[in-house]
């Protein structure tokens, strides 16, 4: 190991290249390796509901080892209320079930949320008290366990 001496470091704040970003992200891909962990490719998995052609309802994540990052769900406005949501959602669980997922966890922000998520069988695993602006608008971690 180079030792190095500190006051010679500096640290600033800066975009860096796609290669250096690329050069990061190998040696944590290494450091796994070196610490057993197996690699696995991450995949993004996404399904919309249409209408006509129109896009009225989506939902994405992404597969990470055994569990599935739910990134985003959204029913558009006129669509709410009618189950269109849970049924995007099972649509993924289903996908990141057969995927091999054995959990899925998500973020989301507000009451009206966290009541769906709570409906759909998911339990809250931390919150972010006043995470916004506005007081007592937090944002909850959400998990359910797919096998």
């Amino acid at each position: 190991m180079n030792k190095t001496n500190n006051s010679l470091l500096k640290i600033t704040e800066k975009d860096i290249t796609s290669s250096e970003l690329e050069r990061i992200y190998e040696d944590f891909k290494a450091i796994e390796i070196k610490n057993g962990i197996p690699q696995r490719e991450t995949v993004r998995r996404q399904f919309v509901m249409e209408d006509s052609g129109s896009i009225v309802g989506y939902v994405s994540g992404i597969t990470e080892h055994r569990w599935f990052y739910l990134t985003d769900l959204w029913v558009d406005e006129r669509y709410r209320g009618q189950g269109h949501g849970t049924r995007l959602l099972k649509v993924i669980e289903q996908k990141a079930a057969d995927d091999g997922m054995e959990h899925i966890y998500l973020w989301t922000a507000g009451e009206l949320n966290a009541r769906f998520y709570e409906k759909n069988g998911y339990v809250q695993f931390t919150v972010l008290e006043n995470k916004f602006e506005c007081q007592g608008y937090h944002q909850y971690g959400y998990r359910k366990e797919l096998t």
